[in-house]
């Protein structure tokens, strides 16, 4: 079985994609990823498998294809960042992956912020329930937490409140690095329960 390889694409805009991620693309027979990851990639004669959220039955996919092609796994942002290595790490042996980072959206909003961010803690509600990082949500100190559409900022925002949390200043950046994309300073009893979800909600004083 040939390596599969395994690549971050960034935060959304072509320029955050890193030059040896482009080679590796090149390189490859097959590019599996979602939707966005693989948008950038869709000229050519690659062959394109879009994942849709369901992993179950990838190991078995990727195994078999490595077996005579080139493979290479693309995901938004960073694959070691609340992405898919950690799945794959579940089936694959380290000699089995090659890994090459990506720039991660809370790397790109701690930077539209100008502070740094090796003091912050780094979170995450996707496909999680928040009441899990609650703890650390209520901790001391900057936090930047993935939101989705499940759990939105308002709705972590109601969350903190209520478990007697302090009614911090925070960032919302969205669509970072694509036209679209915007930073909205608020609080957390400022939030409405409709925010738009999918951000780096950046929460604290920075």
């Amino acid at each position: 079985m040939q390596k599969i390889v395994v690549a971050g694409v960034g935060p959304g805009g072509q320029e955050y994609i890193l030059p040896i991620v482009k080679q590796k693309a090149a390189e490859a027979d097959v590019l599996v990823g979602g939707k966005r990851a693989l948008a950038p990639f869709q000229t050519g004669q690659k062959e394109l498998i879009e994942l849709t959220g369901r992993l179950a039955g990838l190991e078995k996919t990727l195994r078999n294809l490595a077996k005579t092609k080139k493979v290479l796994v693309l995901v938004s942002g960073d694959p070691g960042f609340y992405s898919l290595l950690a799945y794959l790490r579940r089936f694959f042996a380290p000699e089995d992956l090659e890994v090459y980072p990506g720039v991660s959206s809370v790397q790109v909003a701690f930077a539209r912020l100008c502070v740094p961010w090796q003091k912050a803690k780094l979170l995450s509600v996707h496909g999680r329930d928040a009441a899990e990082i609650l703890p650390d949500l209520l901790a001391p100190g900057v936090k930047a937490v993935l939101t989705d559409n499940h759990w939105t900022p308002g709705r972590l925002a109601r969350l903190i409140l209520a478990a007697g949390g302090s009614d911090s200043p925070v960032y919302l950046c969205r669509h970072l690095t694509t036209p679209k994309e915007e930073i909205v300073q608020s609080s957390l009893s400022e939030l409405s329960i409709d925010e738009e979800g999918d951000c780096v909600m950046v929460i604290g004083h920075v």
